[in-house]
């Protein structure tokens, strides 16, 4: 069963690396592990288009607690040697919108990606009589340090686990993003300049929750080393986010993002 705990993270985190961004998808301690995913997931942030996204994952453990974990984009660092109990590190790199399909969103000013850094905390707390389910919790913050982002991020986050069977394990998440208004702005807000050019109403976009998620996800054994495992992650985007021009003319609220993955444990 520990072998499980060790692909339930690397598959079902990489479900959910597209649009999602990995925060709310970190999921549990275990030991060392490879993988990757395939999946299906919106265009940009907003949008009602979609693409096919690749992402890997691993992780780490180099002594009983202390770990690094890979989750596509996400790079997490636990720095407590303590049982439950995690605090690090974090660095991701957050995609961009330029070059994409929707021929008015094309014609607003192009968004690269860049570098986010910061950190989480939080609590697992594992079942050890009867069925081994565990619970965990947490917070992840990050802010732009890189490239064309900007702005800051709070994600609590939380996730639930249990097995089915010996070979079968199913999982469900969710949490909710805050983030402030420069990155509200550059992404979900119209200026004039991009209102002429695109022919979308100026809207000024303020900080706030931008959305709210929650994911399903499940793992199968599928023999002593290899795993794999399917899920969803939807989001839905709210306040000044949701209300933007951008989505409402011309993408969704509702984001999902669906795939597969393949793991190693050892």
């Amino acid at each position: 069963m520990r072998k499980l705990f060790n692909v339930v993270a690397t598959l079902a985190v990489v479900l959910g690396t597209g649009a999602g961004h990995g925060a709310g998808m970190t999921l549990d301690v275990l030991p060392n592990w490879v993988g990757a995913g395939v999946g299906v997931t919106t265009e940009w942030a907003g949008a009602k288009d979609t693409a096919v996204a690749l992402a890997p994952g691993g992780r780490v453990q180099f002594s009983e607690h202390r770990f690094v974990e890979v989750y596509g984009p996400f790079l997490n660092v636990n720095l407590l040697n303590v049982q439950g109990w995690e605090f690090g590190p974090s660095v991701s790199y957050r995609f961009g919108r330029k070059d994409v399909e929707d021929p008015v969103v094309n014609r607003l000013p192009a968004i690269n990606g860049g570098v986010e850094a910061g950190g989480f905390g939080g609590y697992t707390y594992i079942n050890t009589t009867g069925v081994p389910w565990r619970v965990r919790t947490g917070v992840s913050v990050l802010t732009a340090v890189g490239g064309d982002t900007t702005g800051t991020h709070v994600t609590p986050y939380a996730s639930f686990w249990m097995p089915l069977s010996p070979t079968v394990f199913v999982g469900v998440g969710g949490g909710f993003t805050w983030s402030s208004s420069s990155f509200m702005q550059q992404r979900f807000g119209v200026t004039p300049a991009a209102s002429a050019a695109s022919g979308l109403p100026v809207y000024s976009a303020n900080s706030g929750v931008r959305q709210v998620y929650a994911w399903p996800a499940v793992i199968v054994r599928l023999s002593d080393h290899w795993y794999g495992g399917a899920g969803a992650f939807y989001q839905r985007l709210t306040e000044d986010a949701a209300n933007s021009p951008i989505v409402t003319q011309r993408g969704d609220r509702n984001q999902w993002t669906v795939g597969a993955g393949i793991g190693y444990g050892w």
